[in-house]
């Protein structure tokens, strides 16, 4: 028979022992107040870093602007994502959201000038960053949320209704073949005329769609996400022509090569070269 006092106090152990409690992670903007409205703070920031090119003056928010932007970012973990009711609502948070915690890996991984070459594509996609009061990697942001695909189920709760292509678009992942970098945040009220502008700059930038030789060169986030892009009745080839501008470089040789394939068909093209470049997207 086991003496009380020892069952007692192996109890006592056992509890002291016990696996704690999971901790989700801690706020990266500090001790500030979050911005009254972080759309606005967030529009004023981008619009003195971001150039027209779409790089980034990482050195101003590390510097004069960082108290601006911690008060943003914490907007953005303190944000109540369940009042978000249309998919526009949505997809103005999440998208802002993204892009404020990709600049802030930035920020606080000067170091980096390469993302994948220097070894951070695990800490800036997978590790759950503070957004709307609870952990939320990058790639949840971008494939749960805003494409719809599985994952956990607290976080479908903040799933759009319909995927919208034009994410792909939106976010930017701090890398030189990102789409640029917009310099004015998402909005409910501006979110398609954005969202449409940033389609036409992808689709007519020779860094992302080009003819070099007799190599079709193309974007890999048609590689990637190329389902995604072919729309009822438009494919993507064709989507991506509508969307070039005819004066740019290029453009007839690209409306030969695109019009009329699916992602897929353009995939399986003997010519086609998908590229990314991950250099930091910082003013050089």
């Amino acid at each position: 028979m086991i003496p009380l006092l020892f069952v007692c106090l192996l109890f006592t152990a056992c509890e002291t022992q016990a696996a704690p409690a999971a901790i989700g992670p801690e706020s990266r903007a500090g001790n500030v107040e979050p911005a009254s409205n972080y759309e606005a703070a967030l529009t004023a920031i981008l619009q003195k870093v971001v150039t027209d090119e779409g790089r980034v003056r990482y050195d101003l928010l590390r510097g004069a602007l960082n108290e601006d932007f911690r008060r943003v970012l914490k907007a953005v973990e303190d944000f109540d994502a369940t009042t978000l009711d249309t998919d526009a609502q949505k997809l103005a948070f999440w998208m802002n959201a993204y892009n404020v915690q990709m600049l802030q890996n930035i920020i606080e991984t000067p170091k980096v000038n390469n993302i994948i070459d220097d070894g951070f594509a695990d800490a800036f996609f997978d590790k759950p960053f503070l957004t709307a009061s609870t952990g939320i990697t990058l790639n949840q942001i971008e494939n749960v949320i805003l494409r719809r695909q599985a994952g956990r189920a607290d976080l479908q709760a903040f799933q759009v209704d319909r995927l919208d292509l034009r994410l792909h678009v939106g976010l930017n992942c701090a890398a030189v073949s990102c789409p640029r970098l917009r310099r004015r945040a998402f909005t409910t009220a501006t979110l398609d005329a954005e969202l449409d502008a940033a389609l036409r700059d992808f689709a007519g930038s020779p860094a992302h769609f080009r003819i070099d030789g007799n190599r079709l060169v193309v974007s890999s986030l048609l590689d990637w996400y190329g389902p995604d892009f072919d729309q009822p009745g438009l494919p993507a080839g064709d989507l991506l022509v509508q969307h070039m501008p005819p004066s740019r470089p290029g453009y007839a040789a690209l409306k030969t090569a695109l019009s009329g394939r699916t992602a897929a068909q353009i995939k399986a093209l003997a010519n086609v070269q998908f590229e990314y470049l991950w250099e930091v997207n910082r003013v050089r």
